[in-house]
């Protein structure tokens, strides 16, 4: 009988509360939540219902008040800082809304940034950074600055600097809020381009465009996940 494959992501009763003077607000509440590799998945609803701040959890960029997280098998609820950073620097990729991209710098040292932190010898990381602007469509513009560059294509060069490292989950953030819907649309067939070539993508979005791109979508209301 072969053995089921270990999914990318298990999230069992996962909870994340803030302090707020004397009172508890409960941000995302008791969430189950499984993700295969080369899942494409959705996590839409309206703004302030927790979407945003369950991706943090998943990302590790935040931690769980309560529940427990696996990640690639890896029991990550509490795992110490280091390791965190470490698992999000060489599997997980981000892409926000905002380009975070810096001004003074060309588009083939944005991507470059992100091959630092991940053991990517010197020599190769202009290589790979190039490697992955073309894939994206965006090896005519190695040498521009931001600011030359359309929203579209900053969002591409956002995209590469997520990717360059070859994570094994891209986390997306609104991913097309700043966008028109001609580039939102090609920023989609993209992402539908990296989850063929095996990428694992979660994109939280409250737009029913965006959703419907998603192999599957489950909706948040009040912190809690509708599957």
């Amino acid at each position: 009988m072969q053995k089921e494959a270990e999914p990318l992501i298990r999230l069992e009763g996962v909870s994340r509360a803030f302090r707020s003077g004397e009172v508890e607000v409960a941000a995302v509440s008791d969430v189950e939540l499984t993700i295969a590799v080369g899942d494409y998945l959705s996590i839409a609803g309206p703004s302030g219902s927790g979407k945003s701040t369950l991706l943090h959890l998943v990302g590790l960029l935040d931690r769980p008040t309560a529940g427990r997280y696996w990640f690639e098998g890896e029991d990550v609820s509490s795992i110490p800082e280091g390791r965190r950073n470490a698992l999000r620097a060489g599997r997980i990729g981000f892409v926000f809304q905002a380009f975070y991209l810096l001004a003074h710098r060309s588009v083939l040292e944005n991507v470059m940034l992100a091959t630092v932190y991940n053991n990517i010898a010197k020599r190769d990381r202009a290589s790979v950074a190039k490697t992955a602007l073309e894939k994206v469509g965006l090896g005519h513009r190695i040498d521009f600055h931001p600011s030359r560059l359309s929203g579209g294509e900053r969002q591409r060069v956002a995209i590469a600097r997520a990717v360059v490292t070859r994570p094994a989950l891209l986390l997306c953030d609104e991913p097309t809020g700043n966008l028109d819907s001609v580039t939102s649309e090609s920023i989609l067939e993209l992402f539908e381009e990296l989850r063929t070539d095996g990428l694992t993508l979660v994109v939280v979005t409250h737009d029913p465009v965006v959703s419907a791109h998603a192999r599957r979508t489950v909706h948040m209301r009040d912190g809690r996940l509708d599957q």
